[in-house]
């Protein structure tokens, strides 16, 4: 597929063309055509969000080949994500001795690194409904990208924890870009897996490399973001050969049109993309929805749970089990513990249901924390290491599949932006936390943080949980609701006289199914589904 020219005009806000694509067909819904909306009604054309023209242009659907380079890419995003956070650990005891700081002061790249977290998370729907994935997410690459620039030539410290600013804000944003996207995948509850799998294999190759740095050029170990910069440049460039720019729309298409039922008991297709109110519309929804907050900060402290074994376990051991240099592998067993599990409990997380799994895998992972605390043999905490990156790992995609099943199309992306922003924000606040009280205490208490806090995260759980249930009952009972009650006092009345009349009621019986509409018996079956697959799981 050649990449499309364009001209000035083509950069400039004005009239949108409504994307409406679809495969194989090659269709532009103008501005003075107008939308249908259930029941034959025309309503005015909605205004596209995006800024520029060219991201409201009808495409044809990527072709099978392009669909699978672009998920390549995705993942190649995700293994970027896994290579930085796994790294820091390894570095953390040579870039002390070479900026000659102690744990507390070494540990504000993390308050960094959280500043351009959040920063992410607030800006992701803003930046998303006016430049579309295309843009977004090399955008996002590229801040990482200037991160390593600023850090690969030995900068000055104030500098060093500057450059960790660019660089939460380009893996948030990522991040954010990058899962809302795998959810409107086929198969994406799999394809969710096997990307932060993805995070996990290249949080296990990290390691590796810069412990080699740590070993033969400690004095200059900064030299290993060079490295990084080059696998960061190389994924703005696939990035952009993939996704040209476009949307998620013109990637994946529109969302299916939904129905909506009024409080009067009408109802009307819409199209989610335009719904909300624009993006602070958006936010504010997300914002005030009870389930998005317990998920959030159940991903706050699970990433931080899950980067501060990554980044202090090598320490941990060196300092509280007699390690040496080739403690750094330790990272390497933990995450690729990590891959592992997102991988081969797949089967399982399917058979054991999402809640279900998230308690049965947080409660293997506080036992093996326990064993690791009150056990002091390099070799048998190393194993537990590997073990609780086993089970930690499914439980990312996990969530974030869940925020699919239970929130609205037109949510979905902003929630998963600022559920994983928030999660990011996690892996920067946490081991700092851990580095400040290491400093008066010792890194001993790695394990009795990450005991307390996983226990934090299983009441969390519950909260998601229960919340989670009461929406779903709320939105099937709500699309119950379809029929105002002045018509069911009619339907009650119709009913009674057709009761009077012999074989009538049996012949309506026989036909009910038939005569609902379609698109309220989908509806019905959409809205319903999350709660009944949570049934037959449990």
């Amino acid at each position: 597929m050649s990449p499309t020219s364009h001209n000035v005009q083509d950069y400039l806000p004005h009239e949108p063309i409504e994307p409406t694509v679809a495969t194989g067909v090659d269709m532009i819904a103008r501005a003075d055509q107008g939308d249908s909306v259930g029941d034959g009604e025309k309503t005015l054309p909605q205004k596209s969000h995006y800024l520029f023209k060219f991201l409201r242009e009808e495409k044809a659907l990527p072709s099978k080949r392009l669909a699978g380079v672009m998920l390549a890419v995705l993942f190649l995003v995700m293994f970027l994500a896994g290579w930085n956070d796994a790294s820091q650990g390894p570095l953390l005891p040579s870039l002390q001795g070479y900026y000659n700081v102690n744990y507390l002061v070494i540990s504000t790249i993390w308050l960094a690194n959280f500043a351009g977290f959040m920063t992410s998370g607030l800006t992701n729907v803003y930046i998303s409904d006016s430049f579309g994935f295309g843009i977004a997410a090399p955008f996002g690459a590229s801040m990482q990208g200037l991160a390593y620039i600023l850090i690969c030539w030995g900068c000055p410290f104030p500098l060093f924890v500057i450059a960790y600013v660019f660089n939460g804000f380009g893996l948030g944003l990522q991040d954010a870009q990058v899962n809302s996207l795998v959810t409107r995948l086929e198969d994406s509850s799999t394809k969710m897996f096997l990307m932060h799998a993805m995070y996990g294999f290249g949080a296990t190759v990290s390691p590796f490399v810069s412990t080699a740095f740590v070993q033969h050029v400690s004095s200059r170990v900064y030299l290993y973001f060079a490295a990084s910069l080059g696998l960061a440049l190389i994924t703005v460039l696939a990035l952009v050969v993939a996704f040209r720019g476009r949307t998620e729309t013109q990637i994946v298409g529109k969302r299916q049109l939904e129905i909506r039922y009024n409080k009067d008991g009408t109802s009307k297709e819409v199209d989610p993309t335009h719904e909300g109110g624009g993006s602070g519309g958006k936010m504010k929804q997300i914002l005030t929805t009870p389930v998005v907050h317990y998920m959030a900060f159940y991903m706050l402290i699970y990433v931080g749970v899950e980067v501060t074994i990554g980044g202090w376990a090598t320490s941990f051991l060196l300092d509280e089990r007699g390690g040496n240099d080739n403690s750094g592998y330790v990272s390497s067993g933990y995450f690729g513990g990590l891959t592992v599990g997102r991988i081969v409990l797949i089967p399982v997380t399917k058979k054991l249901g999402n809640y279900l799994s998230i308690y049965i895998y947080s409660a293997l992972v506080l036992v093996l924390s326990i064993i690791i605390w009150f056990t002091h043999t390099i070799v048998g905490n190393a194993i537990c290491f590997s073990i609780i990156g086993v089970f930690l790992g499914p439980m990312y995609p996990i969530v974030m599949n869940v925020v699919v099943d239970i929130l609205p199309g037109e949510l979905q992306g902003g929630t998963i932006g600022w559920i994983a922003s928030l999660g990011q924000a996690g892996s920067a606040i946490m081991p700092f936390m851990v580095g400040a009280i290491s400093e008066k205490h010792g890194v001993w208490i790695l394990q009795p943080f990450t005991v307390a806090f996983m226990a934090a995260d299983v009441f969390l759980w519950f909260l998601v949980t229960r919340s989670s249930h009461r929406h779903t009952k709320r939105l099937k009972k709500h699309s119950l609701q379809g029929t105002s009650v002045e018509d069911k006092d009619t339907e009650k009345e119709d009913d009674n006289m057709m009761s009077n009349t012999p074989g009538v009621k049996e012949e309506e019986s026989r036909n009910s199914a038939s005569h609902q509409p379609e698109h309220e018996r989908f509806s019905l079956e959409i809205l319903s589904a999350p709660f009944q697959r949570e049934n037959v799981q449990s």
